[in-house]
């Protein structure tokens, strides 16, 4: 059955002019023929660091994209392991700039909302599958106050889809320096977003063939 997974990465935002979650989107991009022929539609997309425009570009994009999974994937320049986040929160960091340089202005994300959300991702197949691989993750609970947090939340919150998700990158090594620099490159980090992307999709048929 063929499945639709949306993957997003983000664009600039202070103190980083060229997010390397943009840049795994465009390599995800050339790999959508490969994708396509095992019956997985990938759609990736650049989201806005911007506190204004995020909740209502994702729903403006699951309207046009409609997709059966979502996976979003930002920058987290202070880890070294790769982090798949397990739930969001409904807290903001009021102080933060975003890409326009305004800060959030307010504590929470939606007023009245939970506060907390569980990712809906198979997270611990997902784990396992890139420790097999010998790429460094780990679980998380923490997916920050700002823009990653908001959009994991916004989407959990929005949209009733079975799977749902955020992984965090750290800042790729560079090559050849990957075992000093204690963490991954960006091709280890690419790897990792194609096994996260299978593992979801798996997760998604057999889901489809037990009801």
């Amino acid at each position: 059955m063929p499945l639709t997974i949306l993957v997003t990465g983000f664009g600039a935002f202070p103190g980083v002019r060229h997010n390397p979650s943009a840049a795994l989107m465009a390599a995800l991009d050339r790999r959508k023929a490969s994708f396509a022929s095992l019956g997985i539609r990938l759609e990736t997309r650049i989201l806005p660091v911007i506190y204004a425009d995020i909740a209502p570009r994702l729903a403006n994009l699951v309207a046009e994209v409609k997709p059966d999974a979502i996976l979003h994937f930002g920058l987290a320049p202070r880890r070294r392991r790769i982090s798949i986040e397990t739930r969001a929160v409904n807290r903001l960091a009021s102080l933060a700039l975003d890409a326009t340089g305004a800060p959030a202005g307010r504590f929470t994300l939606v007023q009245a909302g939970a506060f907390a959300l569980a990712a809906r991702l198979p997270a611990r197949q997902i784990l396992a599958s890139l420790t097999r691989s010998g790429i460094k993750s780990a679980l998380s609970r923490d997916a920050g106050t700002y823009l990653c947090n908001a959009t994991l939340y916004h989407s959990l919150a929005a949209r009733p889809l079975a799977f749902v998700g955020f992984i965090h990158i750290p800042w790729p090594a560079r090559i050849g320096e990957g075992e000093r620099q204690g963490r991954p490159t960006f091709a280890q980090i690419l790897k990792a977003a194609e096994i996260a992307i299978l593992e979801t999709a798996r997760a998604a048929w057999r889901e489809a063939i037990q009801e």
